[in-house]
């Protein structure tokens, strides 16, 4: 498998603001000239709109034990199972859309999927994010190319799973939004706004390339761990009345 990354990643207390944060990571182009600023843990809230919703439904039989044992075929069990998988794209701010992008490349990221899934089992509830840069691999003797992308997976209890799934369905939602917050493994440039137009990656310092030239004791966050997730449904009604024309004064 080949990662495609163009960019020097380096784990660095060299910094900018030496009061205000005490590690960043930056990033140098092939010249060795740093791109951007510092980049630094980025905890506050980001939105994305959400573009493409799906509903699965599907019933998986199992029989237990040896397939051929008929005894063991008669214990078979049936699963039914449902998702919501979606598509995101970043909201438009009150100044624009955020440009994100990958520690190690300066492309902008595309692909932004939701999965919403039932949790069952020793599966909690939870919110979890997973990332990979663009890669090439061999699959049944052909190279295959993947892009930059970002993944959302959420697990709900039965009873709040299904009530997202009514809110998909009745009434028909025209619209949906998506809120993080507390994204461990998203980064920007120091700001005293709560809002950035510009966000830095790291979903796996390996895959990446981090380098850490200091021999720091600590791994930077990365993909992973989510403070806060909020997810909205809306029907926008077309009011007919009000669209009206007023009378003449």
């Amino acid at each position: 498998m080949e990662y495609h990354i163009d960019n020097r990643v380096v784990l660095s207390t060299e910094r900018e603001h030496k009061s205000l944060y005490s590690w960043s990571i930056k990033e140098f182009d092939e010249n060795g000239k740093q791109i951007g600023g510092d980049q630094i843990p980025w905890e506050w809230g980001l939105n994305f709109e959400v573009v493409e919703l799906t509903s699965t439904y599907g019933v998986e039989i199992k029989a237990g034990g040896d397939m051929l044992d008929e005894e063991n075929s008669r214990n078979q069990t049936v699963e039914i199972a449902e998702a919501l998988h979606g598509k995101l794209r970043p909201s438009m701010e009150m100044r624009k859309a955020g440009l994100y992008s990958l520690f190690g490349t300066q492309r902008r990221i595309e692909h932004f999927g939701l999965f919403i899934y039932k949790a069952a089992g020793d599966v909690r509830e939870s919110c979890r994010l997973w990332g990979s840069p663009s890669y090439t691999s061999d699959w049944d003797f052909q190279d295959v190319t993947q892009p930059d992308s970002v993944q959302i997976y959420i697990y709900l209890s039965p009873e709040k799973f299904d009530q997202v799934m009514t809110l998909v369905k009745l009434p028909v939602a025209t619209s949906g939004a998506v809120r993080l917050k507390g994204v461990s493994g998203f980064y920007s440039e120091w700001s005293p706004s709560i809002r950035t137009d510009r966000i830095k990656i790291l979903a796996n310092s390996k895959d990446q390339g981090l380098q850490n030239p200091e021999q720091l004791a600590f791994d930077p966050p990365a993909l992973g761990y989510v403070q806060e997730f909020q997810i909205s449904f809306r029907q926008d009604l077309p009011l007919t009345v009000n669209r009206a024309a007023p009378p003449p004064l």
